[in-house]
């Protein structure tokens, strides 16, 4: 076991509040389409569809609760999204949405915020954590209602984990080691925080042309669940990004500081993005059809 880290020796960026958006990248498995759940100021959020072939961007609805965007996923063609939210008044519900709206197709009640959410194994499913928590499930919708895949429950609930290490594997990251238990610390801007000392995180690499992207769980800190990501020979990750991730073409997608970025693996070799886009300053429109969604 490795020694223990010392809180001062955290980066600023894990132990202070972010004046910047935090932004965190769903990736379709077998689509060029990635969806953005954006947050800013806390309990803001946007949902914004990326396609990574036209670089394309849809800016879609806006939201005041939260939405837990690790317990969140995208189907393989990205067309439908599964969530657990929670609204402006402390209620809390599984839904599936057509990204970038959320306005639920289905949604069902969850009780509080264990379990919730869930994930696509295939193209033809959907696993719902939804399990242990409420009588009602989204799986009830699996026959009774048109969608291109079936629904079923998880016999177990959960929080964060499995949920997306289920997400993880699916897309073709391998852990490299089992997880080590959170030792808990004390941040001025957290009334509580946690701290993963070894993780020896997750490894992804699409092919042998491409660099291994690694990801590592940090804790519980102040901006919430914290991972930190790391490119092999290359210096172009740090712990300013929120999300990395490649997408279905191979190529690398990074949200940092507000901010979007492609690279492609020519564009890896210079470091600098073939595609960049600035989501920092979206503000919340104050009229408009659609515009916002509250619950």
């Amino acid at each position: 076991m490795s020694e223990q880290r010392a809180t001062e020796d955290l980066p600023l960026e894990w132990t202070t509040p972010r004046k910047t958006a935090h932004l965190h990248i769903l990736r379709a498995h077998a689509a060029p389409i990635a969806v953005i759940i954006r947050r800013k100021p806390s309990k803001c959020y946007h949902i914004i569809e990326w396609n990574t072939e036209t670089d394309e961007l849809k800016f879609g609805s806006w939201f005041n609760g939260r939405i837990y965007a690790e317990r969140c996923d995208l189907s393989w063609d990205g067309k439908w999204m599964v969530y657990l939210a929670m609204g402006n008044k402390g209620q809390t519900w599984n839904g599936i949405c057509e990204p970038p709206k959320l306005t639920t197709v289905v949604d069902v009640p969850n009780h509080g915020t264990y379990a919730g959410g869930g994930y696509f194994p295939s193209n033809q499913k959907l696993i719902s954590n939804d399990a242990w928590v409420n009588d009602e499930s989204l799986s009830d919708y699996s026959k009774s209602y048109e969608f291109p895949f079936s629904i079923e429950r998880m016999e177990s609930g959960g929080a964060v984990f499995p949920i997306l290490d289920f997400r993880l594997e699916r897309d073709g990251w391998q852990r490299q080691g089992e997880m080590t238990e959170d030792r808990v610390i004390y941040l001025k801007h957290s009334p509580y925080s946690t701290i993963s000392d070894d993780d020896p995180g997750w490894a992804w690499q699409p092919t042998s042309k491409h660099p291994t992207l690694r990801m590592f769980y940090r804790g519980y800190l102040v901006g919430g669940y914290t991972f930190e990501f790391q490119l092999d020979g290359h210096e172009i990750l740090g712990p300013d990004v929120t999300w990395a991730t490649w997408d279905f073409k191979g190529d690398l997608l990074v949200a940092r500081k507000g901010r979007i970025e492609r690279y492609t693996l020519d564009a890896l070799k210079t470091g600098t993005p073939i595609f960049s886009h600035n989501l920092e300053d979206l503000s919340l429109p104050t009229h408009g059809k659609n515009s916002t969604f509250n619950s």
